[in-house]
């Protein structure tokens, strides 16, 4: 919502021409949504009208390596060309004029680039076919069409391509004096790419559409008889449609409704302007409207009796099969093994598909009763059409052509329909093989008499995703395939869990499921998704299990095949699905949140885990135990591993989860996310991993979130610890030593504690009273071999309540390094730096304002409320004071309405200085309200340059005297004292800074 809001502000500042108040909002939107391409592109565009070309052309770049979209482009090639970048220019407008029509824009834009860059002539293609360009001879344009020559058309004064020019892969024209631009041709086969989706509608067939490589054009879309393919409609898609989530920028989508009375019975197909089904195409208007109406006639006649029957009633397409959780269906089990046949339909990327194919080849054992059926669905590449022939004739592999495209289950369904008496694999061509996999689903398949179907693990395959369950993995190649192979027949070899679903990427079917279950339905589910759970739901009901082969991986690139229509087609087939199984996706949302292939998932990464040690590392292992949020902490635990592991000793951390704790390797960034252990049931497991691993020390940075038995873990692993303090957990079970009005409290006698924590709550998951809280403590700190804090601040903190205690300072940073380093930067246009529109938003007088930087995550103990306070002061009394969180807040549109406080958003880590140094501020405050063990931000500030304001608490205070970079000012005093301090030092460093550069 904060993003939301941000991007909204920032296209009205847009829209009114506030340009700089744009970049503002639209800078801290980016911050907040990140990746996000709209935000992006919004943002590249203020960035360009403030000028700020450099960093507009960074972020475009960006943009353009993961969207290809024709504004994106022709910025590019006009940022390049006002560089100097000439020779960049005209690779963008190349890219332009091979891929995209030739608009009026684009055909204006390239005729200056080429100008200014010595290109004689050039040459592009609109929509209609119209060539146009500079340098057309006015007779006899000669063109080369997919290596043909062949002869432009004249009309009315324009050249034309000539017939069947649409479906053409290259087209390029000859002029007189051999040299053309762009070199290679354009492309007319992607010029005229469709994208869209159809489904059903309350009054009809409703959909989007449109042509992402010539957006500006209204799609002509034709309506046929699917069986006859007889032409019944064409209409063009004018509207613009607005309901069509997507992250292409500027995408154009135009929606049509095409009613119920303008169609005939059955299913029709939906074709776009390059000759292709929309996803969802073919589809059959009245299935899913009339199939109440249909299942009621049908039983009603079935009830007549055959007799009584007078009328043919065929048996609805749509009958609902409620999933159950229990069924007492036994399936008809043939008793037979069989031999068999992997199918892979293959329809797009040829490097890709031979991969497949190759890993296939490599997998299957010499004169294994195997065979392979490759199904080309009608491939729009002729180099994979080619390749791929010519690879099956080698390799043996029966080669199946579809004259058209119909999707996934429709090339299926051109093999299955012959291998009814054969075990099936379905294949994606997206996929890597590893050597055993075939051999270990079909020990799974028939380890029980009812398995039906049996689907590997993967990367990325919905429930059966591992190392994450989400899919979020990299993609293996090969070798990793192999290697995963070998560690899931390591950890799981032989074993299977049932699962409410197989998945098609690499699907086991037996014969004897595949003969009762019958086909994969190619009349509801069009392109793909969802058929192979409809037929797993059928088996189901049939009395099939269907089971997951957790000793078995398999690599899977994902479907990149439909574009922008993918995820809308997987939606629409999702209700397709419920509608024909009530109840399935509550079904799966059950087995999902059981979890059963958790136990099947953690064996899995202990066997990586073992086996990931470098093998240059001793045979030792320190364990870190930190919380998961971040910040300070995290980055002396980061350091910490480098410590380590420059000493060949394996860090490992370890975090709370929602399951207990996760254990992570700090060595590497390979993730292990199946690493749980409840601490009251699976502790013994936790304690024989952290011995076989040789767990020596353990480091204790923060306890919060994880089991009080945490802390037993020296005495069980009989080992040494160590601990770094952090905040005040020890003997303050709310942590930060924050009282009764969201300030530090001052530390009050025990009574009083007792009295707070009771009040304002725990911190910490432990009931017992606050004394009892830090005896517990002063035992487990006295235990440690060595007990580190920050500052000397914290250590007389903790010295009042553990006396008998050793501490040891260790600095987390070189004040004396940051203080030799410090330097005063240069001042720069201040209407120009960050935030400055924001803050001259209204004002009617030139008087320039003292400007405040604050940096961090400000909450309640980073002084949210003294910053609020003293901006509502700042206005109130109209001083000229502003300021600016480089960071994020608990609130921030409340700091916002003060209009004394601009935002930035959160940063990454490597972006703080220079964002410091955008924003040009005077000075810097730090408002905590609670002693700080440290303070990393006050280290980010003094590298920026700027002198520091702060309360005389805890480390920052300490720090500040001893170097002398910033002022110390008493706790407690008023918001007005405080904001005429910050106006004394901000003019004092403004005044150094004028003459520093003067």
């Amino acid at each position: 919502m904060l993003a939301q809001e941000s991007f909204r502000q920032g296209n009205t500042a847009w829209q009114e021409g506030a340009y700089a108040l744009a970049r503002d909002w639209l800078e801290r939107a980016n911050r907040q949504a990140r990746d996000n391409p709209h935000v992006m592109f919004a943002l590249i565009l203020a960035r360009q009208a403030v000028g700020d070309n450099e960093n507009a052309l960074k972020l475009l770049d960006q943009l353009l390596e993961k969207f290809d979209f024709r504004e994106g482009w022709s910025l590019r090639a006009t940022l390049k060309q006002a560089s100097g970048v000439g020779y960049q220019a005209l690779l963008a407008i190349r890219h332009l004029l091979t891929y995209y029509a030739c608009t009026p824009d684009i055909e204006k834009l390239a005729t200056i680039i080429t100008r200014l860059n010595g290109v004689p002539c050039w040459y592009g293609l609109q929509g209609n076919g119209q060539i146009v360009g500079v340098g057309l001879p006015a007779k006899g344009l000669q063109l080369v069409v997919d290596g043909k020559l062949k002869k432009a058309v004249r009309k009315k004064g324009a050249w034309f391509c000539p017939a069947g020019w649409q479906t053409a892969q290259t087209l390029c024209v000859m002029f007189s004096h051999g040299m053309s631009f762009p070199d290679s041709g354009v492309c007319p086969q992607k010029i005229m790419q469709c994208e869209g989706l159809v489904d059903v509608g309350e009054k009809g067939l409703t959909g989007w559409v449109w042509q992402p490589h010539d957006s500006d054009n209204a799609p002509v879309l034709d309506i046929l008889e699917a069986k006859t393919n007889k032409k019944i409609l064409t209409f063009c898609a004018e509207d613009f449609c607005n309901s069509v989530s997507s992250k292409q920028p500027l995408a154009r989508y135009r929606a049509f409704t095409i009613p119920f009375s303008a169609l005939p019975e059955g299913p029709v197909r939906v074709m776009g302007p390059d000759g292709k089904d929309l996803a969802g195409s073919p589809i059959d208007p009245d299935i899913l409207r009339s199939a109440a109406s249909q299942i009621a006639s049908y039983m009603a006649e079935q009830s007549k009796g055959k007799e009584h029957s007078r009328t043919r009633v065929s048996v609805p397409k749509i009958i609902p099969i409620p999933v159950m959780d229990e069924g007492n269906a036994q399936p008809k089990v043939s008793g037979d093994t069989a031999e068999t046949v992997i199918v892979i339909p293959v329809f797009k990327n040829a490097m890709r598909t031979l991969a497949c194919l190759q890993s296939v080849q490599a997998s299957l054992k010499p004169r294994a009763s195997v065979h392979v059926w490759v199904v080309n669905d009608a491939s729009p590449e002729p180099e994979l059409v080619t390749s791929v022939s010519a690879f099956c004739q080698q390799a043996g592999f029966r080669y199946l052509e579809r004259a058209r495209n119909g999707g996934f289950p429709c090339a299926v369904n051109e093999a299955l329909r012959h291998l009814t008496a054969y075990d099936v694999v379905l294949l994606n061509s997206d996929t890597l093989l590893p050597e055993g996999w075939l051999q270990a689903l079909r020990q799974v398949a028939y380890a029980a008499s009812d398995t039906g179907t049996v689907t590997p693990l993967s990367n990325d395959a919905s429930i059966f995703s591992y190392p994450d369950q989400q899919g979020a993995n990299p993609v293996p190649d090969l070798e990793e395939t192999d290697l995963f192979m070998q560690m899931a027949q390591a950890a799981n070899a032989g074993r299977s869990v049932e699962v409410p679903t197989a998945h098609g990427f690499c699907m086991y079917i037996r014969h004897d499921c595949l003969r009762q279950a019958g086909l994969l339905r190619e009349d509801v589910f069009a392109q793909g998704y969802g058929e192979e759970n409809d037929f797993c739901m059928r088996a189901r009901a049939l009395g099939w299990k269907h089971m997951a082969a957790t000793g078995v991986f398999v690599a899977h690139v994902g479907s990149s095949s439909f574009g922008e229509s993918a995820s809308p087609l997987m939606l629409r087939n999702q209700k397709v699905l419920e509608q024909l199984h009530p109840g399935y996706h509550d079904y799966v949302a059950r087995w999902m949140a059981a979890d059963p292939l958790f136990a099947e998932r953690r064996r899995l990464d202990l066997v990586r885990f073992r086996s990931d040690r470098a093998e240059d590392f001793s045979d030792q292992a320190v364990l870190l135990v930190t919380h998961a949020v971040g910040g300070g902490v995290e980055k002396v635990v980061q350091e910490r591993i480098d410590f380590w592991r420059n000493r060949k000793i394996r860090p490992l951390v370890l975090r709370p989860s929602e399951k207990g704790c996760l254990l992570e390797d700090g060595e590497s960034e390979v993730k292990y996310p199946a690493l749980c252990f409840a601490f009251a049931k699976e502790i013994g497991l936790l304690l024989r991993l952290l011995r076989a691993e040789g767990v020596r020390r353990i480091e204790f940075h923060q306890i919060t979130g994880h089991d009080q038995q945490v802390k037993d873990l020296p005495a069980r692993l009989k080992c040494e610890y160590d601990v770094f303090v952090h905040d005040y957990i020890w003997f303050c079970p709310r942590i930060s030593l924050m009282g009764w009005k969201n300030r530090y409290c001052g530390e009050p006698d025990v009574a009083t504690c007792e009295v707070c924590v009771t009040v304002l709550g725990r911190h910490v998951d432990d009931a017992s009273s606050v004394a009892t809280y830090r005896k517990v403590a002063h035992a487990f700190l006295q235990k440690a071999e060595q007990v580190f804090v920050p500052s000397r601040d914290t250590e007389r903190r903790l010295q009042k309540y553990f006396p008998d205690v050793s501490f040891t300072v260790r600095r987390l940073e070189k004040d004396s390094f940051l203080k030799k380093q410090f330097q005063i930067p240069e001042p720069v246009e201040r209407k120009t730096a960050q935030a400055s529109a924001f803050f001259a938003q209204g004002l009617k007088r030139t008087t320039s304002r003292i400007r405040v930087c604050v940096v961090g995550g400000i909450g309640p103990e980073k002084g949210y409320d003294v910053l609020f306070e003293a901006a509502v002061d700042a206005s109130l009394r109209n001083l000229p004071l502003e300021f600016v969180v480089v960071g994020h807040t608990r609130d921030d549109a409340r700091l916002l309405k003060t209009g004394r406080i601009f935002v930035t958003g959160q940063f990454q880590k490597e972006d703080v200085v220079p964002l410091i140094h955008a924003v040009d501020a005077d000075i810097a405050l730090l408002p905590s309200v609670w002693p700080e063990t440290w303070c990393f931000a006050l280290g980010d500030i003094w590298k920026a340059g700027l002198h520091v304001v702060a309360f005389d608490l805890g480390a920052p205070a300490e720090r500040i005297r001893a170097t002398g970079l910033g002022s110390v000012v008493p706790f407690g005093i008023s918001i007005q004292e405080l904001n005429k301090k910050l106006l004394e030092k901000g003019r004092e460093m403004e005044n150094k800074r004028s003459l520093s550069f003067a």
